[in-house]
């Protein structure tokens, strides 16, 4: 099985390559979705994060709100470090039990979609790491349209990941985005028959 670690900065494009990829046929560990659930109401993580932020992060009906416990995180970076200590080893272990089922039913290739596969210890789980990039008005762009944020909640979820100098340092392979569309999922397409071949062998 063939573990391929999908990264980079957020809105230079990661999702959109899974998405190629996994109707390419490739099962997609989405680890965002695998943090989502370690937030679930009442949880082990759940009740982690709560001692640790306080009531004020909950929604009426219990659940933590992401956005409220984003703005105390990415406005201060010990904040994050210690919300990061609490949930990254949870995230790990989710992940690394997904791995192994798919292992058990004889999976091919596989992507792990993490935005935080370096900093999170992550990439020692993958045989190869892809990097994603585009330039940083291209970030801004993409994600004042795609999540409404506003350049200062940009500014601090770019700075809250590895720079792409740093994340490139671990890349297998390096993906710039900023093409259209159908030539970026051409470019997918050709990677994908290339290590079809080559785990075929």
């Amino acid at each position: 099985m063939l573990i391929i670690g999908l990264t980079g900065t957020i809105g230079s494009g990661k999702s959109t390559i899974a998405g190629f990829m996994q109707d390419m046929g490739a099962p997609i560990i989405d680890a965002d979705k695998i943090g989502h659930e370690v937030y679930l109401p009442h949880s082990f993580g759940w009740q982690k994060v709560v001692a640790a932020f306080g009531e004020s992060i909950l929604s009426q009906d219990k659940s933590i709100d992401r956005q409220n416990l984003g703005e105390i995180v990415f406005n201060d970076p010990d904040e994050l470090k210690r919300l990061n200590h609490i949930v990254h080893p949870l995230i790990i272990q989710s992940i690394k039990d997904v791995l192994e089922e798919l292992r058990r039913n004889h999976a091919k290739i596989v992507v792990l979609d993490a935005a935080l596969l370096i900093e999170a210890g992550l990439e020692s789980l993958a045989d190869e790491i892809w990097v994603t990039t585009a330039p940083e008005n291209v970030l801004y762009k993409r994600l004042s349209t795609s999540r409404n944020l506003t350049s200062q909640q940009i500014r601090q979820r770019i700075d809250a990941h590895m720079p792409a100098a740093k994340q490139i340092k671990y890349a297998t392979r390096v993906i710039d985005t900023n093409v259209p569309l159908d030539e970026l999922k051409a470019k997918i397409a050709l990677l994908w028959e290339e290590i079809s071949i080559r785990i075929a062998k």
